[in-house]
């Protein structure tokens, strides 16, 4: 090994503390101290997160116009494009907590799967989604000599081809999609529980890691400035644990309202925001715990247009057409 000092047998063995090898010296006057590349990951620049889909703009903003027509099952425009405030409002929801674990064990088994110099590794020993590291090119852009790009791409196929994870996700969004029509029917959007309400959700969902200690954070943004609709609600579900990488959801309650808070959300429950008028952000992760989500967005009947793609904008994902 390259030293300030030449010769052999300068050391001999070792003990290991919490992953961390500490060298014992022989014919030398010093301890060398052996940390290994997962532990000593810092993310210094680049973006926030890897994350399993992208929404890409190719137009500045003032050429990136809002057009959408929703039209109602008879096929006439409704000339509302805006959810009914009682639904926009922000609200966490519990679900079942095996079926979270599920979640969990299903993107654990995706990342096990994945080539490690692309998308991450986790930390010796441990198979917690808060010991997954990402390779630190992975957070950087082709035009920095990073990779992220191919990384997006790479876990977007890998989450789009395991049938088991989608399965779960399908589950999961039938418990959303129930609760969110009987918040129609109590706002009046929807005329009884006997009436059929049709639904656009997003599938794949977005699969989000959040490695640190990092500096970069997800700026203050709506997402109508990448091309979704008001006629949609999103959903963003916590994988790992708050208290361990001390990273939120900031988000306002109304458009330029500019009171930003977090929504604290615990394993098992559901965030649901509407992002597309509410700006949001995510906190920069200071620790060396990864924070870890998935999310989705979902379009309602008479109030979003499946047709409608916003000019130089584009994605990576479908959309599930869905009658409850």
């Amino acid at each position: 090994m390259p030293a300030l000092y030449r010769g052999l047998a300068k050391y001999e063995g070792g003990v290991n503390v919490s992953g961390v090898i500490y060298t014992v010296p022989k014919n030398l006057k010093a301890v060398l101290r052996i940390e290994p590349y997962a532990l000593s990951l810092v993310y210094r620049s680049g973006i926030a997160t890897l994350r399993s889909s992208a929404h890409r703009v190719k137009l500045l903003p003032e050429y990136r116009k809002h057009d959408p027509k929703p039209k109602n099952r008879d096929g006439e425009l409704t000339k509302t494009t805006w959810l009914p405030p009682e639904i926009r409002a922000e609200e966490v929801l519990s679900y079942d907590l095996s079926l979270y674990e599920g979640m969990r064990n299903s993107v654990l088994s995706i990342l096990l799967q994945c080539d490690p110099y692309m998308v991450g590794s986790f930390v010796e020993g441990s198979h917690q989604l808060e010991d997954f590291r990402v390779p630190v090119r992975s957070v950087w852009r082709t035009a920095n000599k990073g990779q992220c790009e191919g990384a997006q791409k790479y876990l977007s196929d890998a989450v789009a081809a395991d049938e088991g994870f989608l399965e779960l996700f399908d589950r999961l969004v039938q418990i959303v999609l129930a609760h969110l029509k009987h918040r129609l029917v109590k706002a009046m959007s929807v005329s009884d529980e006997e009436g059929s309400v049709t639904f656009y959700y997003q599938r794949p969902p977005t699969i989000r890691i959040q490695p640190g200690p990092a500096r970069a954070e997800v700026k203050p943004h709506n997402d109508a400035e990448y091309g979704h609709q008001n006629g949609e609600l999103n959903f963003w579900i916590p994988l790992t644990d708050r208290s361990l990488n001390e990273v939120d959801l900031h988000c306002e309650t109304q458009l330029n309202e500019n009171d930003f808070h977090p929504i604290e959300a615990k394993p098992g429950e559901i965030i649901s925001f509407h992002g597309s008028s509410c700006r949001h952000y995510v906190n920069a992760n200071s620790t060396r715990k990864t924070r870890m989500s998935i999310d989705f967005r979902v379009g309602v009947e008479g109030f979003f247009d499946p047709y409608w793609v916003m000019q130089g904008t584009s994605d990576d994902h479908g959309r599930q057409e869905v009658q409850l």
